[in-house]
């Protein structure tokens, strides 16, 4: 007979086992996740000998005198912890896929009111993959909304340790150290609506990263819409950079393909 107590000894389970030992080898028990948790230099496990035939009995009389709180409860199962970086990466991408003002369906033309263009039920979407540099990139075309959610990332206190923002290309950035994440700001609404509104009919819904996110099917509708883009002031300079940056990164850029997966172990 067991008896796993906390340091005031007070008892929360009760067990039987022919091999003590081997019952507690590894991490092999039930219900060692929920021991772990309260700390694993603060349980303790107490024994006592008996014969093989009384144990049924010994550890109903036990159970029944000193009611352990876990011996009646459900064994509870624990979500595998995920890496901060990759959560932080789940929440860009969502926000990518959903509008600024989801709830809002119309909007006034002219005095006019008519539903929102599918093209602006998206911040972003997956351009496509550069896998001719040590570490891939993959690029992520965001309106100008997002861009605004980007940079309250690189000042926040805790998650500008997962964004950064590259000042030669006026992107941002999420390194996965497997695969980085770069995501490039139309400046300019009138501006990005162009784009968004050549691509969209070569969006794509996938799910490669755990999130629902359109991607690019026609690298070449992205590249001409941003040829015949022109730049107005005040985001010419800084818009200019970045069309320039995403164009040359364009000659490099493929299709993400649709098995492309990231290894979860390597993004810690």
């Amino acid at each position: 007979m067991y008896f796993i107590a906390d340091e005031q000894n007070n008892i929360f389970y009760i067990g039987k086992t022919q091999n003590l030992r081997k019952r507690w080898a590894g991490k092999t028990h039930h219900r060692y996740k929920q021991f772990a948790r309260k700390g694993l230099d603060k349980v303790y496990i107490y024994y006592i000998e008996a014969p093989l035939s009384e144990l049924d009995n010994l550890e109903k009389k036990y159970i029944e005198q000193i009611k352990p709180l876990q011996n009646d409860t459900k064994v509870k199962e624990y979500l595998p912890k995920k890496s901060p970086k990759l959560s932080e990466l789940h929440r860009l991408l969502k926000l990518a896929n959903t509008p600024l003002f989801p709830s809002v369906k119309l909007k006034t033309i002219n005095g006019i009111t008519v539903p929102r263009e599918d093209w602006d039920m998206i911040r972003g979407f997956i351009a496509g993959i550069d896998d001719t540099k040590n570490i891939p990139l993959i690029l992520v075309i965001c309106q100008q909304n997002m861009g605004q959610l980007l940079f309250n990332r690189t000042r926040h206190r805790t998650k500008k340790r997962f964004c950064s923002y590259e000042t030669e290309t006026h992107c941002y950035s999420v390194n996965l150290r497997q695969v980085i994440f770069v995501f490039a700001e139309l400046f300019e609404y009138e501006l990005s609506k162009k784009v968004f509104k050549a691509v969209y009919p070569n969006l794509a819904s996938c799910n490669n990263f755990g999130v629902t996110i359109k991607r690019l099917t026609n690298i070449t509708t992205l590249v001409e819409a941003l040829k015949n883009l022109y730049l107005l002031e005040p985001y010419m300079e800084t818009g200019k950079i970045t069309k320039n940056y995403i164009l040359k990164l364009g000659n490099n850029l493929k299709l993400l393909p649709d098995d492309f997966k990231l290894n979860e172990k390597l993004v810690w």
